[in-house]
This record gives structure tokens, sequence and C-alpha cells, in this order.
């Protein structure tokens, strides 16, 4: 109710008004987060809210590529541009691809590693992103232009699963991450406030892919244990490098599963897990997100 007071100079209007607002909060600053990008703090605060409004820049990277960025997107697009977002894992990438690599990006976002792993697999490389998110995607298709990348990145508009069909993406309506789209669980609902349409999936082992591979990054909002399990001839043969991130509550969202049941199910495909720095990762993350490397045995 303060919070209300507070940022919205009012009363909520019924406990049945506060209750989702509790329910897809996990703290105070997911709370403050949900009523900072509403429509309603946007209008009663306008010298706030035009940090809000979509603003897509072009940055250059370390690397010398450049890409389109949404600095409405305060978690993702606006780090990328200050250089302070996933610096460990894009130097990971730089690290592992070669020229003539083939490299996987699955939930490429507006592709700042799908368009820094064709930079290092160069032109005899391919690179295959695959982005749902309409916004998102079409940063992708713009950066690829830019760099002139037509001939090593496959952009394919479509989610990454288990197995090949349509599925339900969801995403939130009013936001400052962008990154946050997921798909949701046969019988399982949106979180409030999120909106949905249907998408195409893909298992990547459906799919006509350069091989061998030798990077897969996922980063899929919990969806990471389908994308193996359609994927399992391809690692099976391939043994490539994975990046994958780990978020305890998205993988009991998307896949039902908890973050040390996926860690186990890769060690029995043969994998183990590391930190980005490389030291071992002997237990999953209780509650927070971390990105991970799962390297074959």
């Amino acid at each position: 109710m303060w919070a209300y007071r507070l940022l919205l100079d009012r009363d909520p209007e019924s406990e049945d008004v506060i209750a989702p607002k509790l329910a897809g909060s996990r703290d105070t600053r997911e709370l403050r987060h949900h009523l900072m990008t509403s429509s309603e703090f946007q209008e009663k605060n306008r010298d706030y809210a035009h940090t809000n409004d979509r603003t897509v820049v072009i940055t250059e990277l370390e690397s010398g590529v450049r890409l389109f960025v949404d600095l409405s997107d305060h978690v993702i697009g606006l780090n990328i541009v200050r250089g302070q977002y996933e610096r460990d894992a894009t130097e990971l990438v730089r690290q592992t691809l070669h020229p003539g690599d083939t490299a996987i990006d699955a939930g490429a976002h507006v592709g700042l590693f799908a368009i820094q792993m064709a930079a290092a697999v160069g032109g005899s490389g391919v690179v295959y992103a695959f982005e749902p998110f309409g916004p998102s995607a079409d940063l992708v298709a713009r950066s690829i232009a830019e760099n002139h990348f037509e001939n090593r990145v496959v952009l394919r508009r479509s989610a990454v699963g288990a197995a090949s069909g349509t599925a339900t993406l969801t995403f939130p309506v009013e936001t400052l991450n962008t990154g946050g789209a997921y798909v949701v669980r046969p019988g399982t609902v949106p979180m409030p406030g999120h909106r949905t349409t249907e998408v195409p999936i893909v298992a990547l082992d459906d799919l006509d892919i350069r091989r061998p591979v030798r990077l897969i990054k996922m980063d899929v909002e919990g969806a990471e244990p389908l994308v193996v399990r359609g994927a399992a001839r391809l690692i099976a043969e391939d043994r490539p490098l994975i990046i994958s991130e780990l978020h305890p509550a998205q993988l009991d969202r998307v896949s039902g599963v908890g973050a040390a049941d996926f860690l186990d199910e890769m060690r029995r495909l043969g994998y183990h897990a590391m930190t980005l720095d490389g030291s071992p990762l002997d237990r999953a993350p209780a509650d927070t997100m971390a990105s991970v490397i799962l390297r074959a045995s």
C-alpha cells in the first residue's frame, strides 16, 4: 500500500489489485519495478518517463562490430552501451571460437552474442541465431545488415525447445528489461501483467545445421533443459562447449525442473559445470541467476 502511495500518489483500488502484484514480485525491488514501468507512473512523472520511450541507437563493441540496442531497456541495452553487460561470457565466446567454426545462439535477444560470434568465426564460419520476440529479432536483423554478416548469420525468429511446432510466448507489457520473454509451459498460466503470442519453436536436431558445432550459448528464460533435450543427437556427436543461463525460478516455471536437476541431467550427458572464471560449480544456486559453462568431460 505504501508503494502505491509513494509512487502513484494513491491507495490501491482493492485487495484484488494488490494480489497479482505481490504474486509477481519476489521482493520490493521487483514490486518497485512493476509500478515504475506502469503507464500510470509514466503519466504522473513525465520527467522520469522519457527514459522508458523506445530509443534505438547503434553502438560499437570492443571487437569492432556494431550493434543496435534500445536504451529504454535499462537492464540490457543501456549496459551494453556502457560496456558492462556479460563481459566475461562474451570474452569466453571470443576465446573459444575460431575462423570456420559453427556456433549457436539460442535466445539471441538483440544479438550481443550472435554478432560477436559472427566476427569470431569469420566469413568461412556460420552462426545460427534464434530469437522469438519480434522487437528483439528486428534489432538482430538490423545488426546483421549493418555488419554485412548476411552470409555468416542465419537468423530464425523462433524459440528453441524439445520438439518442433508452436509455443506460447509471454512477455511483460511494461518493462525496463526486454530480455524476459519466456515460453509458457503447458498447463500453466503467464505471470500477471504479461501478454502472450504464438511463435514457432524448433528442436535443433530437426534442423539442417552445419556440423560440427563448437559452441552453444543458451539464455532462454528457463527453457534450457528443453533446448538440450531437443539437441540430444547434436550434443552427443559434437560435444560443444555450452554457455548456459541458470535461473532457478524460471527453470521451474518453464521446464518444471530445479537448477540442481538440470545440472544432474547435464552430468548424465557427460558434462561438468563451471563458473565463468573456470572454477568447478559444486552446487547449483538456490535462488540467484548465474551464467555457467558446461564442458564435456
